[in-house]
């Protein structure tokens, strides 16, 4: 353990995260921690696997170094709570559950990326915290777009006082809108004891649901904590099932209501890839009503986000804990982090917009 990266967050949550999931939490942590090392290049991937192959296959019976990866179970159900998805694959034993991948004409996660590795496209983000009014039309629109269960929200907008400066009132805040920051080197990639995490040929970071193991590992690793564990199904306030569930041409299954027994995240509403007048927005940036939001292409010179950042000088702008990852999403504004904050509840509350309370992490 070096002191490059900060993982003392690691320390406060993977207790209350895995509480109510049947994964071994001293695991849970050492890999979280590790995962992290590998995505600020102080651990090869090589030395992860070495370090974890053999306690996943005995904890999870899955093949850390990829020959699970991505394996999806034929006929297993949309919606499977997490005792019987974890049992199901890990009954299945490593030579199985690949037998069943070859079959079912899925490739590994693993393959996956490296066959996307190529791209030149990255989908990201630029925030401006400044521009921001905390109206949370973005959470709103994000909620309505997703079907997100109960308390799950893939955007949120934290809304903070700083201890160095002087406000108005109670509702006179400072914000940081928060995504999935869709990470180039993700620690929630590297920490997945079955692979279910990879990276598309467009640079999003996703999950395949049918794989999904519901260790909630990922939560523990990623610094942003932005994955929730579906732990009730499909909300009864839905009308029905997400029109926009969608899987790639490998099988794999990445949009729609994340189903029981998984962890999900923002996805930069990647259901959207499949609709040619859609394709490349995202619901956030179009209910944003004082254009705080820009999604499009990191990698072109003239895309929005990049458009955007035309007006402003680096030192206006900063990534969010770059130093345990390489996330693709960047902010506009004063940059929060190592500075005291309290949160407030204002000036807009998803109680003022009808939406339900946030669920803390881990649930």
């Amino acid at each position: 353990m070096t002191d490059k990266i900060d993982t003392d967050d690691i320390d406060d949550v993977v207790g209350d995260i895995l509480a109510d999931v049947d994964a071994d939490e001293t695991l849970g942590k050492q890999m979280a921690t590790d995962a992290r090392r590998v995505s600020a290049g102080e651990l090869s991937r090589a030395e992860f696997e070495d370090r974890y192959a053999e306690d996943v296959a005995e904890e999870f019976g899955t093949d850390l170094t990829g020959g699970t990866a991505g394996a999806s179970m034929p006929g297993t159900p949309s919606v499977m709570d997490q005792a019987s998805r974890r049992s199901v694959l890990k009954a299945a034993g490593v030579a199985a559950v690949g037998a069943a991948a070859v079959g079912a004409g899925v490739s590994s996660n693993n393959a996956a990326a490296q066959s996307d590795s190529g791209s030149s496209v990255q989908r990201g983000m630029v925030l401006d915290t400044e521009t921001c009014i905390k109206c949370l039309s973005c959470v709103e629109a994000c909620k309505e777009e997703n079907h997100t269960p109960e308390g799950h929200f893939w955007m949120e907008v934290h809304r903070y006082q700083r201890a160095d400066e002087e406000y108005d009132g109670p509702t006179d805040c400072d914000s940081l809108q928060r995504p999935c920051q869709h990470c180039e080197d993700a620690p929630c990639i590297e920490v997945c004891p079955n692979n279910s995490r990879f990276k598309t040929e467009n640079g999003r970071t996703v999950c395949d649901y049918d794989t999904c193991l519901g260790c909630k590992y990922c939560e523990v690793a990623c610094p942003y904590h932005v994955n929730s564990f579906v732990g009730t199904g499909v909300p009864e306030y839905l009308d029905g099932p997400f029109e926009g569930q969608r899987r790639d041409a490998e099988g794999h299954w990445l949009a729609g209501t994340p189903p029981e027994g998984s962890c999900s995240k923002c996805t930069f509403c990647i259901h959207r890839e499949w609709d040619d007048e859609l394709r490349g927005t995202t619901a956030c940036e179009e209910a944003c009503p004082v254009d705080a939001i820009h999604f499009g292409d990191l990698n072109d010179p003239e895309s929005a986000p990049n458009q955007y950042l035309e007006d402003y000088d680096e030192s206006e702008t900063f990534k969010a804990r770059s130093e345990v990852s390489d996330p693709n999403v960047i902010y506009v504004g004063d940059e929060p982090e190592g500075v005291e904050v309290e949160p407030v509840p204002g000036p807009t509350t998803h109680q003022d917009l009808g939406l339900e309370e946030s669920e803390p992490t881990g649930h």
